[in-house]
């Protein structure tokens, strides 16, 4: 009995070998995604960059995405200035290592809110203040859209690198008397603060609302 069933055994099995090597090796693998370069104008004048789409992905959504929680905080000046961020330390995607910082859509009555109930408030250089947001404030910033993404590469980038991925920019503004000159994409809310002296920042907001970031370069 165990004579006969060798041959069908073994035919089958050589069978099986023969279709591995004939058939394709399954449908062609996906294209990479999460790229620093794959910027998605949207019509409401709003991107999305990283699958976050600015003014409607909520930082806990984001933070899902990039499978890490963030450093909540938020951050005043003397001057009356105050924002909410979100700090990830350690983002690699499709092996880029960057940090990243989101910037939450409170408006200035919740900012001032955020601020009052501050769980606690270290004094940083230049007048500037880090308030650690109380436990209910924090699960409100989870549940508030990132309207803006600043992107910290671990690597330099060159400019032929940011010619050859990102395209020629509409404009070219230095800041300053330093080396830092910023590179504007108006069309994909993109601002890349290129410098040979630091590592270089990318800044992402709406389209929309490009303008009102690059205003204060232009003084």
């Amino acid at each position: 009995m165990k004579r006969t069933l060798f041959w069908p055994i073994l035919l089958l099995s050589l069978l099986a070998v023969v279709v591995g090597v004939l058939l394709p090796g399954g449908p062609p693998p996906e294209p990479p995604r999460h790229l620093p370069w794959q910027i998605e104008a949207l019509p409401d004048g709003s991107s999305r960059v990283f699958d976050v789409t600015l003014g409607k992905t909520t930082l806990g959504e984001m933070e899902s995405l990039l499978r890490q929680e963030a450093e909540v905080s938020l951050f005043a000046t003397d001057e009356g200035k105050r924002v909410v961020e979100a700090y990830f330390h350690n983002v690699v995607l499709n092996g880029l290592k960057a940090k990243m910082v989101a910037t939450l859509g409170f408006d200035r009555g919740q900012l001032q809110g955020l601020f009052d109930r501050g769980a606690r408030i270290a004094t940083l250089a230049q007048g500037k203040r880090k308030v650690t947001l109380s436990d209910p404030d924090l699960v409100l910033a989870r549940n508030t859209p990132v309207v803006a993404i600043t992107y910290l590469p671990a690597i330099d980038l060159d400019e032929q690198t940011v010619l050859r991925r990102f395209g020629s920019p509409a404009e070219r503004v230095p800041e300053g008397s330093g080396d830092v000159v910023h590179w504007l994409y108006p069309d994909k809310g993109l601002d890349i603060a290129m410098s040979e002296e630091a590592k270089e920042v990318l800044q992402y907001v709406p389209p929309r609302e490009f303008e009102r970031l690059v205003t204060p370069l232009r003084k």
